[in-house]
């Protein structure tokens, strides 16, 4: 179905594609927190007269028909490429939010947010898993890196997600030398910021076999690739009205996701990728690594990291920097399974509390059988929605 003439001349505009036609006064609705007069411009191709001519905007009305409960994608693109203008921001936020129903509300929260603070994990907000399905058709516009969703694993466990964005980039790189394995994420996706403890998988599965138990807020171990895929099918059951799909990601994702995202050619020549802060989420990177970064064999540390504490055993989760996605425990703790077969084999990575700080490196990956069980060895999850 069109766009109704208002806002196709609204379009026109924002895209430089302007035309002499000017929407009707009676056609346009009204952002009712911007004062009338700071939107009257006698250039503009869009007529917009004071908010009491009540043909403009009524409470009363019933949404348009064309409207249908769905917020037009072009009006967000809009608003997303033209947030450096405060008034035409404030037109698309307080129109979407008067139409859009709870969708709008929410996408306002977005709308709003400066584009400099966007990044700054202090501006952080952990949408609910409602919340989520309705962000989820423009996750593109309005996700950035920081945004968490906490979904429901049971009536008593949630799961808490960071936002992965899309985006192209460069594996296989480290020490020094540029990755060479171009990779490019279609689609954003929300991955767990923690392995899978302990109690997660208990609420799921009823059992621990954690070699390492009774540490409920420590990583999950023990559990095969194929334990996993039971955990998977059983958890999914339990989701199904959740939108979403919990799987493994695949080698190629992990990697992309330890490493922060998109990254240059220049930047995947790292090994360690960290935050600067649990606050700010600039990336900081290195060929070395010390034990009190993360946890493995401090006798053993990489490149010119310092020796450091060597814990033999497993770590409570989020104990050490996030990496530059806000994502907890990708470079040591407990190898993690993913979903890439080579051969019989099934690849893990991120290297573990008993090995060398050589084996956490971002490009690392080893296989081992789908039925080994290993106390250094857990999962992490990625949310997609259902079909992705």
């Amino acid at each position: 179905m069109g766009l109704p003439s208002w806002l196709a001349t609204c379009v026109n505009f924002f895209t430089g594609k302007t035309s002499e036609k000017k929407a009707s006064v009676n056609e346009v609705p009204l952002a009712p927190s911007v004062q009338p007069e700071t939107l009257i411009q006698q250039d503009l191709p869009i007529t917009i007269s004071p908010i009491d001519q009540p043909k403009i905007f009524n409470p009363e009305l019933p949404l348009p028909i064309w409207f249908q409960g769905e917020i037009p994608t072009e009006l967000l693109r809009l608003a997303r490429a033209h947030y450096e203008e405060p008034v035409h921001r404030q037109i698309l936020a307080d129109w979407v939010e008067r139409y859009g129903g709870e969708e709008g509300q929410l996408l306002c929260r977005f709308f709003r947010r400066d584009e400099v603070l966007r990044n700054d994990a202090s501006t952080w907000q952990t949408l609910s898993a409602s919340e989520a399905r309705l962000v989820e058709p423009f996750s593109d516009l309005v996700l950035g890196i920081g945004d968490r969703v906490e979904l429901p694993l049971t009536e008593t466990q949630n799961m808490t997600l960071g936002w992965v964005p899309p985006g192209e980039s460069w594996l296989g790189g480290g020490g020094g030398e540029e990755g060479t394995t171009a990779f490019t994420l279609e689609e954003g996706l929300w991955c767990g910021i923690y392995p899978v403890t302990q109690e997660q998988w208990h609420a799921v599965m009823g059992n621990n076999p954690s070699h390492f138990n009774g540490k409920p807020k420590n990583p999950v171990e023990m559990v095969s690739w194929n334990d996993v895929h039971v955990f998977l099918k059983k958890l999914n059951a339990l989701s199904s009205r959740s939108g979403v799909l919990y799987r493994l990601p695949t080698a190629d994702e992990w990697e992309y996701i330890l490493r922060g995202g998109p990254v240059s050619k220049f930047q995947s020549q790292y090994d360690y990728y960290f935050a600067r802060s649990k606050t700010d989420l600039t990336a900081v990177t290195s060929n070395d690594l010390s034990s009190t970064q993360a946890n493995f064999d401090g006798n053993c540390p990489a490149g010119s990291g310092k020796e450091g504490p060597t814990l033999e055993t497993t770590s409570a989760v989020g104990n050490y920097l996030p990496n530059p996605l806000g994502m907890y425990d990708m470079h040591g703790n407990v190898w993690e399974w993913t979903c890439t077969e080579e051969g019989s084999d099934r690849m893990r990575c991120g290297g573990s509390w008993y090995f060398n700080g050589g084996l956490c490196k971002a490009s690392f990956r080893i296989g081992y059988d789908p039925d080994d069980r290993f106390n250094n060895l857990g999962f992490r999850l990625l949310a997609v929605p259902v079909g992705g």
